[in-house]
């Protein structure tokens, strides 16, 4: 019995083996729709739907083990691995379904004026959504709390320092300045907040669209460079951008392959007076 759940955990991450056959005492299932397998006191239901040749295919196993643990989880697909089904008060299925997401690309300063030379720098985060779906499992609504990391990359010769208005502004490294290196790091606190829609049941095409909310936490400017043999490394703190910020999110569910998001921020980073106009733009991967 033991290979038969083996054996059934496998075909929810691989959906390699043969349509609905028994072969000695397995059985084997091509490409199911869904596996799912849940476990309440010390009984265990492994209810698979779903078949290569035959979406109407339902098959259902009820084990006795000596597991008391009562946590189910839902797989469609490897890309489903994040998610954890939450279950109601009486034990049925939840409409809500936890899930974790980590994200990095590339990110731009896009608007900034001519003397601010700023390059293509990436952005890293990490998320968790409580994804509802009172509609079925084809429309999804998220809220969430996330953290972010960005980093934007500056030229190499200048740097970006505050002047005597307290405003950020650019200066020319020295000529016998060697090794230069100039960038913004901005640290988030997020709550995201969208639908997704998936256009097949098998949720393997989506889009995501909706908003992320901003709580740029810290902001500094670093630069260093050497003279000499003395190397100098400068951190300028309180630059001037605007505690909150919201981002525009779009995110394409793609069958088999990381899904890509992009993010645009319609709200100037800086404050009045305190640093250049400019506003965030980025995409990458979305897992």
């Amino acid at each position: 019995m033991k290979r038969q759940i083996i054996t059934l955990a496998l075909l929810a991450f691989t959906g390699l083996a043969a349509q609905a056959e028994a072969v000695g005492d397995t059985l084997v299932i091509e490409k199911p729709s869904s596996v799912k397998i849940e476990t309440r006191d010390t009984v265990q239901r492994i209810v698979i739907n779903g078949s290569k040749d035959d979406d109407q295919f339902h098959y259902v196993q009820r084990i006795s083990i000596p597991d008391s643990s009562a946590v189910r989880r839902t797989m469609k697909s490897v890309k489903d691995f994040n998610k954890i089904a939450i279950k109601s008060k009486d034990g049925k299925p939840s409409k809500w379904e936890a899930s974790g997401h980590i994200f990095f690309g590339m990110n731009l300063l896009t608007s900034t004026p001519d003397d601010y030379d700023f390059n293509p720098g990436l952005e890293l985060g990490l998320s968790v959504l409580g994804d509802w779906r009172p509609f079925g499992r084809q429309n999804v609504w998220s809220i969430g709390l996330g953290i972010e990391l960005r980093h934007y990359g500056y030229t190499s010769k200048k740097l970006l320092d505050k002047d005597a208005n307290n405003m950020l502004v650019p200066y020319a490294f020295a000529d016998q300045q060697d090794d230069r290196k100039s960038s913004i790091i901005l640290n988030e606190l997020q709550v995201p907040v969208m639908y997704t829609h998936y256009f097949d049941k098998r949720q393997k095409w989506g889009l995501s669209l909706g908003a992320i909310v901003n709580w740029n936490m810290s902001a500094v400017s670093s630069y260093s460079y050497e003279t000499g043999d003395r190397k100098y490394d400068v951190t300028v703190k309180k630059i001037g951008i605007h505690p909150f910020t919201v981002d525009g999110l779009a995110i394409l569910h793609i069958p088999s392959f990381p899904d890509l998001y992009c993010k645009y921020c319609p709200m100037e980073l800086f404050k009045d007076n305190r640093g250049p106009e400019a506003h965030q733009l980025s995409f990458g991967f979305y897992f």
